[in-house]
């Protein structure tokens, strides 16, 4: 009885270790890579369109760790078009349709959205919403890591905007972001908050 009662005490100070290791080193992972490309040789373009972003990667994630849990957001295409849509909207460049609007259109038209996406069918979601370029994304990663007293956010993806006319690529842009002590809902509106601000001052 003596033995298993000292053997349970070192496991529990053994374990304990492990979690503060494993918390201490985790607090200092903080990356930031955002990565543009714009062709300021393109056509004007006044109507844009922000898409459901492709989260199919991540679909499919369930939630894997031990002493760290890490889970996909389900709803990670919508809430990145979301806020893509709600960046650009304050950007005097362009004419954005809401996000809501590209919902009603594409079911009136009969179609499905993710579809038109995972296609790359930007000819016909610019006649489907009348507008001069759409914006099309993937995710790779919109995933919250959580451990005891720790959390962090993983975001990372890319993003087209793409002229409806004639499929050329009028900007690009990459991101991958993981934070501590932030959710992915937090970590992806600072990127595309940063990202969009880095566009308009390069688009000048």
């Amino acid at each position: 009885m003596g033995f298993y009662v000292w053997l349970m005490n070192r496991l529990t100070v053994f374990l304990t270790l492990v979690v503060c290791i494993l918390c201490f080193g985790c607090k200092t992972i903080s990356t930031s890579v955002t990565n543009i490309d714009i062709d300021t040789s393109s056509r004007d373009i006044k109507t844009l369109a922000v898409m459901r972003f492709d989260d199919k990667l991540i679909q499919d994630k369930e939630v894997t760790g031990f002493f760290m849990k890490t889970m996909s957001n389900p709803d990670a295409g919508e809430m990145l078009a979301d806020m893509m849509t709600h960046e650009l909207s304050k950007w005097d460049k362009y004419e954005i349709l809401p996000r809501s609007e590209v919902r009603d259109k594409i079911r009136g038209g009969g179609d499905e959205e993710e579809e038109l996406v995972r296609r790359g069918d930007y000819k016909a979601l610019g006649k489907l919403l009348k507008v001069d370029a759409v914006i099309m994304g993937k995710i790779r990663a919109f995933d919250l890591s959580r451990m005891i007293a720790y959390e962090r956010g993983d975001v990372s993806f890319t993003a087209e905007c793409i002229d409806t006319q004639n499929g050329k690529v009028l900007w690009f842009l990459e991101v991958n972001e993981t934070a501590p002590y932030k959710d992915e809902i937090e970590v992806a509106g600072k990127v595309i908050r940063d990202a969009v601000e880095r566009l308009k001052k390069e688009a000048e």
